[in-house]
């Protein structure tokens, strides 16, 4: 059975697959103690593994116990990538894009990943990953305007959010909410010009504010870093540890 995790910078996600599909196994903080416990009683022998950010020793080590690899710049990936700069693109990123193209090879793709930040990565059909752009998720928007200003309270998700607020929790709400969905709908109106067709791919645990599944061309997938994992692990199979 082999396992793959993705480690972000809010919660911890693991997956296995026997060849027959991926289940979710763990989601989570980043503690090696409950991840293990996750893990009870399964017969792992290899995967693959991502982060963005630096990970504990005893992570890492377990992690190589089980002869899982990490996902580097360096790893053999099915996409051809013309980031300019490898060293420094978030693996996440990556593994999503190569989940995106598994599903939908030969296609024009963005792949947005809403999350602590929210993340637009673009693969042409010809299979070139040629790079994305970065922005503050939901959250850090919120927290940004009651951090940064005098007055502006930290306002939740939850609530209202209404063409214009009538009031200010309800004003940053809808500022925030309707902000990063027109965000998105921005993307789409100017990359559809270009790239046709395009299919979009959202994921991340925020992608549910978005409200687009089942929109034509678009497709909701919760765990896309953990299938672009599993697509670039047979990829390299061979080359891995057993």
């Amino acid at each position: 059975m082999k396992l793959f995790a993705d480690i972000g910078n809010s919660l911890m996600k693991a997956s296995v697959s026997d060849g027959m599909g991926q289940r979710l196994v763990y989601q989570g903080p980043l503690a090696i103690e409950p991840f293990r416990d996750s893990l009870r009683g399964m017969d792992i022998d290899g995967g693959m593994w991502c982060s963005v950010r630096p990970v504990e020793e005893d992570l890492s080590t377990f992690f190589s116990s089980l002869g899982i690899a990490r996902l580097t710049s360096d790893t053999p990936v099915p996409v051809r990538n013309l980031y300019m700069t490898p060293t420094t693109l978030g693996m996440d990123r990556l593994a999503a894009a190569v989940g995106a193209w598994s599903m939908k090879k030969g296609c024009n793709l963005l792949v947005v990943d809403a999350g602590t930040a929210i993340t637009f990565d673009m693969v042409t059909m010809e299979g070139n990953y040629i790079g994305g752009n970065i922005a503050p998720g939901i959250e850090l928007r919120f927290r940004s305007l009651h951090e940064h200003t005098g007055a502006l309270p930290l306002v939740g998700r939850d609530g209202r959010s209404p063409l214009f607020g009538r009031n200010t929790e309800e004003a940053i709400r809808s500022g925030v909410m309707h902000g990063v969905v027109n965000e998105l709908k921005g993307y789409l109106t100017s990359l559809r010009r270009e790239y046709k067709p395009l299919f979009v791919f959202l994921t991340g645990g925020d992608s549910h504010y978005f409200d687009m599944n089942g929109k034509s061309g678009i497709f909701v997938v919760p765990n896309l870093v953990l299938t672009g994992l599993d697509s670039i692990y047979r990829y390299n199979e061979k080359g891995l540890p057993d």
